[in-house]
């Protein structure tokens, strides 16, 4: 469970306040510092709560200072994926789009449902979509909900979403984060033994 105010209106979405998890991540890293952590990975994969968890961070950090908090983002900064996924739904495939689907049936086929509705973004009016040079996420965000985008939840496009696709997405988010977390564990952050000014911390 997570930060999810946008899909609020939705049956069965349930959602913790900002406040809420912000504290839980700071009692809950607080702890693990005291406990001799070096480094804390925050991995998500919710994007309505990248820039909470990026306070939160920020946050514990100053709190812990020798301790690494690290914000992630599962589709952030992976190569790749414009091989993958046609741009206007990389762009705008936020919530069951292809990429989720797809990954989904690979991962948990189980879980997903036969029907594929499109009355998201993929059926949208232009007059649905963020006004020229603003973006849903990116350079110059919009703070949107679902309600503004879709009737059913469904944020893209999901009709192409295959197994094959899901075991190609699920090869390069693995290939990606494994290489970071490797060298992440091979380096010496965070540097708290060197304060500001370069000298060493007594």
């Amino acid at each position: 469970m997570g930060f999810s105010p946008e899909h609020q209106s939705f049956p069965g979405t349930l959602s913790l306040s900002s406040e809420l998890l912000i504290g839980i991540v700071a009692q809950l890293g607080a702890q693990l510092a005291g406990m001799g952590w070096q480094r804390l990975v925050l991995f998500n994969a919710h994007g309505g709560q990248i820039g909470l968890l990026q306070v939160a961070a920020r946050e514990l950090r100053q709190r812990c200072p020798h301790m690494a908090v690290l914000p992630c983002f599962l589709w952030s900064g992976v190569a790749g994926l414009d091989t993958l996924i046609p741009a206007g739904e990389l762009m705008h495939g936020l919530h069951a789009g292809l990429g989720e689907t797809s990954l989904m049936l690979q991962l948990a086929p189980d879980l997903v449902g036969t029907s594929r509705p499109v009355d998201g973004l993929a059926s949208a009016d232009v007059h649905q979509l963020p006004p020229p040079g603003w973006s849903l996420e990116g350079a110059a965000p919009c703070a949107w909900l679902t309600d503004d985008l879709s009737p059913s939840g469904v944020i893209g496009d999901s009709r192409d979403a295959s197994v094959s696709l899901g075991s190609a997405l699920e090869k390069r988010l693995v290939q990606h984060w494994s290489s970071l977390f490797d060298v992440l564990l091979r380096s010496s952050w965070p540097p708290s033994s060197q304060q500001a000014d370069g000298t060493s911390a007594s």
